[in-house]
Order: C-alpha cells, then structure tokens, then sequence
C-alpha cells in the first residue's frame, strides 16, 4: 500500500526507515520530511494543518494509510478528518489526544480511575497558581497546561524558580497551569500500542531531559536515550501496565473515545511503585530512534492492526538483545534560540564507524546538509550494553563535523554507574 508520514525530526526519520523495511509498503510518501528522510521517502509539501489538502493528497496518490509522527496535528484532530475520509490513520482522534494536549485533563482522568500520580493543582490564574506553590513549597513541579514541545516543565528547585515559572505561563487571557508535587525516584518511558481495547508493548527507555551534563541546565526535547531501560523491571512495567495503562486505555473506551495509536507513559520510579509524570500520544523523541533499531516486528503491520483493532492478532513484540543507545547533537544555542545554518559533515565517516545517524533539524542549502532547527542530529549506537552502545554513539559522534554543535558526553551515565558498580 502507499503510506504518508507526516513530520520533519528525528522521531519521523526512524519511522521512515522502519517502514520502508516493510514488505507491506509498496510507496512511502513524507511530508514536509528531511534530508535523511529523503532517503527512504518521496517528500511532498503539505500544510498539516489543512486536513482537506492532507487528505486530498492522499486521494490523488493512492494513499490508504497516514503515520502522523507528531503531536500537534494528532490534538488538532487530524485523525478525526482522515478517518472519516476513509483513510487509515496510526494516531489517536483528537479526544483521546488530550492525554498529551491537555495535562488537566489526564490529572482528572488518573484522579477518577485511581491511577498512581502525583498530588496537583489545576491552576486558572495567577493567583491559584501562586497558593498552589505556597501548598506544596519547593521542589515543585509546573507545568503549562497545553503543548510545549517538550519544554513547558519547570522542576523548581525553589520557590524564586517556581514563582518565575507560573509567572511566564500567566501572561495572557486562557492560560492555565497544572501545579504539582515533586516526586522522588528515577524517571523511565514506557511504550505501548493499543487499538482502543488490546495492549501491545513496544518497548522502555530513559530520556536525557536537561541540556548539560550531569542532568544540569533547562529542559529540553531530550539530548539522548537508551532502550531498554532496565531500572523499569518486568515487575514494574508489569505493574505500571495494570495500574496505569489499562486502566486510562479502559477509561477512554468507556467514554466513547477510544485510543488507537501508541501511548508513551512516563513514569516516575517511587519507593511506592511506579507513579504517571505525563502520558504523550505519540513516540518520543529521541526515544522512538532506540526503539526502531531493536524493534524485529513489522511496524506496518502493527500500525494496521492499531487502526483496524486487530492488535491482539498480532503477539507479543519482538526486540534485538542488544541495546541502543542515542546522541542528540544540537544547535549552539539550544534550547533558547538555536544557530541556524551550520554546515554539516562527516555523517558518512560516523557511519562508517558503526554508527547510525537519524536527521533531526537539517536541510539542503546549495549541495550543503546543515542545521535548520535546535535538535539537529541523532547519533545512535547499539551494543551488548549501555556501555558498549554509548561507546559505539560516541564514536559515531567524534567523525562528524559540526563545528556550531554540541551534545552531551554522558548519556546513559546512570545505567553505566550501576552496570560497573
């Protein structure tokens, strides 16, 4: 069949590779797409926003199936419109994409099904969000109730820090916050694919949220990962699965919203059992590119089976034994205003190194590939362990040359401490 990703980072070039593996794809079709997608895609340019354009397109080519990789066109109910097109779509409708577009709605949703999560406050004014702070105090956590690509979370170490973050939210008509208890433990994503009623997982992974080493500086989109992640046990995804991600996928298809799609869970590790941060309604990015390099299944074939409701059919994942583990070199600048333009080499020499490098943030500029975006490269490796796949990353990372780049030199660094502890 012919398919159409939509989408131009890092997350979608995974999904380009995978897919083009697939024998149940016979065009892949990416719109607007990258430089590295290019490789695996005819691009087209769309305005995702359009959905008559998106699904006229998908008339005009034959297109029976669209992969939406972001979030924003998937709250924007994107889905909705191609499905009632007669067209397949690998997303939730936008309803159930409120998990991600709104964190006010997922805290009521955990606070009605009894699903583990931290204590909240959902804050319309400046005023309720400042009592909010004063009923928790510092560390707190504060969220702008709404999409944030990533960086709409402030974990305030202080209560100077808290008041500036609420403060930046609040500062036209129709903001909201949602205010909440800092939780203690060690954060993990976990992956599943549901068709409104079956759970299939795809996998767990850590993300690097903050810009520096060490876990230091902003938050950030994420500047690496590594899957799997081990601190997330057969025992805590199994409970996570029961006490988190059955019973949200339940309480959807309930109140006539069923999801279909995948739903990213992430988790806080507390001496309690794991507790729900957030839930995103897409696969995460950078976590997407660990997932697809040791995923073994078809993902066609269980994107189908989401959208048709057929997941059960499908068994259980299958995974490399090894893990993967990636770099996100990016823009000087990031995550403020990113230096655009860089040239970049070298990609060729990283692979040649055993090295894989998704594009994130690139394009053509007269024959040159540079920067065009904060993220701008994924380096990924993969190895017998945390270790060996880092290594493998950051020899992919030293053969590029992207003199107005950066990256982080310590990604995996917790699970290499307890791996030679």
């Amino acid at each position: 069949m012919n398919v159409l990703l939509l989408g131009s980072g890092g997350r979608e070039h995974a999904l380009a590779w995978k897919l083009a593996q697939s024998p149940l794809v016979e065009k892949l079709w990416a719109a607007p797409g990258n430089p590295g997608i290019a490789q695996h895609a005819e691009l087209a340019v769309l305005n995702l926003a359009d959905h008559g354009a998106v699904a006229d397109f998908c008339r005009a080519n034959a297109v029976e199936f669209v992969v939406v990789g972001p979030e924003a066109p998937l709250v924007d109910g994107l889905g909705d419109s191609l499905r009632a097109a007669g067209i397949g779509v690998f997303g939730p409708d936008k309803a159930p994409a409120q998990l991600e577009g709104s964190k006010g709605f997922t805290k009521a949703l955990c606070a009605r099904e009894g699903i583990p999560t931290a204590g909240y406050v959902h804050a319309h004014s400046l005023v309720e969000a400042r009592a909010a702070l004063a009923r928790f105090g510092a560390p707190v956590v504060v969220k702008a109730d709404g999409l944030a690509a990533g960086k709409g979370v402030t974990v305030a170490m202080a209560m100077a820090e808290a008041e500036a973050a609420v403060a930046a939210i609040f500062t036209g008509p129709g903001a909201s916050a949602v205010i909440e208890e800092f939780l203690e433990g060690e954060e993990a994503s976990l992956f599943v694919l549901t068709d409104g009623r079956d759970i299939l997982t795809i996998g767990s992974a850590q993300d690097h949220k903050r810009v520096g080493d060490g876990d230091t500086g902003p938050n950030t989109g994420g500047m690496g990962a590594y899957s799997p992640a081990p601190v997330l046990t057969p025992e805590l995804e199994a409970r996570a699965i029961a006490e988190i991600v059955k019973p949200t996928v339940a309480a959807l298809a309930r109140d006539g919203m069923p999801y279909k799609g995948v739903l990213y869970a992430g988790l806080m590790l507390t001496t309690e059992g794991p507790k729900l941060i957030e839930y995103n309604a897409r696969f995460g990015d950078p976590e997407c590119q660990v997932l697809m390099l040791r995923l073994n299944n078809d993902l066609m074939a269980l994107m189908l089976a989401t959208d048709r409701g057929t997941l059960a059919q499908c068994g259980a994942a299958g995974f490399t034994d090894d893990t993967a583990l990636t770099v996100v070199m990016a823009a000087r600048g990031y995550p403020g205003t990113p230096e655009n333009g860089g040239q970049i080499a070298g990609i060729d020499a990283a692979e040649a190194a055993g090295a894989h490098v998704f594009h994130a943030g690139t394009r053509m500029d007269g024959g040159r590939l540079v920067a065009s975006g904060g993220r701008v490269l994924n380096v990924c490796g993969t190895g017998a362990d945390v270790r060996a796949a880092q290594a493998a990353a950051y020899r992919g990372v030293d053969a590029i040359d992207f003199p107005s780049g950066f990256c982080r030199r310590d990604i995996g660094w917790r699970e290499i401490a307890r791996e030679t502890a």
